[in-house]
């Protein structure tokens, strides 16, 4: 009978490649918020107010993805300590 070997390993090396990403864009949304804020006196009238409002998004559509992100962070997360109990029970059952 073949053995199944299976582990939670890839898993959270996705993880924490997820965390890695993940602090680099959150360094890059700050980043383009102060890049963004300084190069606003470079404009004036109705153009000020399309980047204004361009960098606005932007931003809001890069938190939306960071927030995405660290939600998926949290469900892996979820998936290994679930994954980790059943282990656990299963250890337990065929020792018992």
């Amino acid at each position: 009978m073949a053995q199944i070997i299976a582990s939670t390993k890839e898993i959270s090396n996705k993880r924490e490649s997820l965390i890695v990403l993940s602090n680099s864009l959150k360094n890059k949304i700050s980043l383009l918020e102060t890049l963004g804020n300084s190069l606003n006196s470079m404009w004036e009238g109705a153009a000020k107010e399309k980047y204004v409002k361009q960098l606005k998004t932007d931003i809001s559509k890069m938190r939306n993805l960071l927030k995405t992100i660290l939600e998926f962070i949290l469900i892996l997360e979820k998936i290994i300590a679930i994954y980790n109990k059943a282990e656990k029970k299963n250890e337990a059952t065929a020792v018992s």
